[in-house]
């Protein structure tokens, strides 16, 4: 017989456990499989786009080795060579956080002239 599987988010882990522990009492072979806060799941890409829509203001999308490589990251995004932010429509930033850099991006409020869009005449 096939085992089912069932995946539950929850916001807090007294929640979490309460239920596991209702699961249990019920006779279900229930384990955690995944545990991990929600604030740190990994967003990238098209995703990391929709949910920076979804989600007003300033907002740290990823963390660096390196001051340059934080401002690498940064500048894809503003320039719109990372992938899902293609559209130009975002505003990123590399910062020094506790010793740490990070790359704070946000949805701007128009679109910036993305360079290669369009040749200039030369005459």
């Amino acid at each position: 017989m096939a085992k089912t599987v069932i995946r539950v988010m929850f916001d807090d882990a007294t929640a979490a456990e309460g239920f596991l522990e209702r699961c249990r009492g019920e006779g279900l072979d229930a384990v955690v499989e995944d545990a991990r806060p929600i604030g740190t799941v990994k967003r990238n890409g098209p995703g990391l786009a929709s949910w920076l829509k979804a989600h007003p203001g300033w907002h740290v999308v990823a963390e660096s080795v390196n001051r340059r490589a934080a401002w690498a990251a940064a500048w894809k995004i503003r320039h719109g060579e990372r992938r899902g932010f293609e559209d130009g429509l975002w505003d990123a930033q590399a910062q020094n956080r506790d010793g740490r850099w990070v790359v704070i991006a946000r949805r701007a409020s128009k679109r910036r002239n993305i360079p290669g869009e369009g040749m200039d005449p030369l005459f």
